[in-house]
């Protein structure tokens, strides 16, 4: 089999347990906080708890991405080793860096016209990334060749399940991540708005619910309702500093039944908790197809 490399990039929030188990290079997204700028490195190096409190202080941390220069160098190393490269992108909805990284495979396809060079757009982003990537890390540890693991990969975006729970809209809309109307589902006192992944790649505000406690058993009935094959598949849960709701969403889902066969539960990283805030708490899974088309 012609070897080959899966790259990702940070927002897929993959557990750097994950991580260091497959070797897995990825792009740390950059970010900036009180002046200071950043790369998002999954946690090697990442002061979570630092990070959220300066943001219940009043910081205002921005993201930025990368020119498709620096995916060239990136990718170009592996390229000229004789492999081929899997990029597995977050949702291109999201950023202009679908794009640059599309003109960056572009010109290495020129460069390097023998090797295979796919980037595959997820139209998700952090846990539900996760799990697509984790997937196919494991397809190809056993066996599966490049086409194979993209065409999968492909194949079951819309099984990635996306849902989360914020305090408020307000970082999402700063960020531009949602409409304002959109976010004036959450102006009202003490409602937690529930966001999902639109089937075109998009976060939309689908449900409210008023309070805190709510908006976790909603989580936990998501994932009962639309979990499939749980027990051969991973539950991730991501909190914005908030680890005992991770963990109180965990025992609901368990309370019904519904075990998985691994349990990933880490902070929300500093690039998706600059769009989200403090106090955010989502989780990732293979399930039924995304339903709102957007």
């Amino acid at each position: 089999m012609q070897p080959y490399v899966i790259i990702t990039d940070a927002d897929s929030e993959l557990p750097l347990s994950i991580v260091k188990r497959y070797n897995v290079p990825f792009v740390p997204m950059p970010y900036n906080m009180d002046g200071n700028e950043y790369a998002y490195d999954l946690g090697e190096n990442t002061d979570y708890a630092h990070f959220f409190s300066r943001i219940r202080a009043g910081s205002i941390p921005t993201t930025t991405t990368y020119p498709p220069q620096y995916y060239v160098d990136m990718w170009k190393p592996y390229l000229e080793q004789g492999m081929d490269v899997l990029f597995i992108s977050f949702s291109s909805m999201l950023s202009a860096a679908y794009g640059f990284l599309s003109a960056a495979r572009e010109e290495l396809k020129e460069m390097y016209p023998a090797r295979k060079i796919i980037s595959v757009d997820t139209k998700s982003i952090s846990a539900g990334m996760a799990a697509l990537v984790y997937e196919a890390l494991k397809m190809k540890e056993n066996g599966a060749d490049i086409e194979t693991v993209a065409h999968w990969v492909e194949q079951n975006v819309q099984r990635a399940n996306v849902w989360f729970t914020v305090d408020d809209l307000f970082h999402l809309k700063r960020g531009g991540r949602i409409s304002p109307a959109a976010a004036a589902v959450g102006s009202l006192l003490n409602v937690k708005p529930i966001i999902t992944m639109s089937r075109a790649g998009r976060l939309v505000p689908c449900e409210k619910v008023n309070g805190r406690r709510k908006s976790i058993r909603f989580l936990a009935d998501a994932i009962v309702s639309r979990a499939e094959d749980p027990r051969h598949n991973a539950l991730f849960i991501l909190h914005g500093d908030c680890e005992q709701d991770a963990y109180a969403l965990k025992g609901l889902v368990e309370e019904q039944g519904v075990v998985f066969s691994e349990y990933f539960i880490q902070f929300v990283g500093p690039v998706i908790g600059a769009h989200t805030g403090a106090q955010t708490l989502g989780v990732g899974f293979f399930g039924k197809e995304r339903e709102i088309e957007d």
